[in-house]
């Protein structure tokens, strides 16, 4: 009786988890947690737009290769939901499966802007402490 329709993205994946770019470098220090995380700031947001540039004109090869690298670059830091919503919209783009990609596509915008106040709060907190 009760179908509730299922996001298309596992909104259970953490939004940011620090633990997986420190376990990447190897490295817990400030100094390196500030510049992965400002440098994913700074590279990200080409990517997203390029993905929806790509899909506003049916791009299918440019998206699924954004969507690819910024897969990458999100999954290095830890930034999982991002990346699970870039492996399913490279994988519909890769399948020209048109309407997945429409629906997870509409999930991008609210997944960056969720990700990107974390990261604004996470780089003000490295800024204040002292270590």
């Amino acid at each position: 009786e009760r179908k509730q329709k299922m996001s298309p993205v596992c909104t259970e994946h953490p939004i940011l988890d620090l633990t997986v770019l420190i376990e990447m470098y190897g490295d817990d220090s400030r100094e390196t947690i500030h510049n992965a995380l400002s440098g994913f700031m700074q590279s990200a947001p080409k990517y997203i737009n390029t993905i929806l540039d790509a899909s506003a004109i049916q791009q299918l090869a440019a998206l699924a290769s954004a969507a690819h690298s910024l897969k990458s670059i999100a999954a290095l830091i830890g930034a999982n939901q991002l990346a699970e919503i870039c492996r399913q919209l490279e994988e519909s783009a890769r399948m020209a499966e048109w309407q997945r990609l429409a629906s997870v596509l509409q999930t991008l915008p609210e997944s960056w802007l969720r990700l990107q106040q974390q990261l604004g709060e996470q780089l003000q907190q490295l800024e204040r402490s002292d270590g």
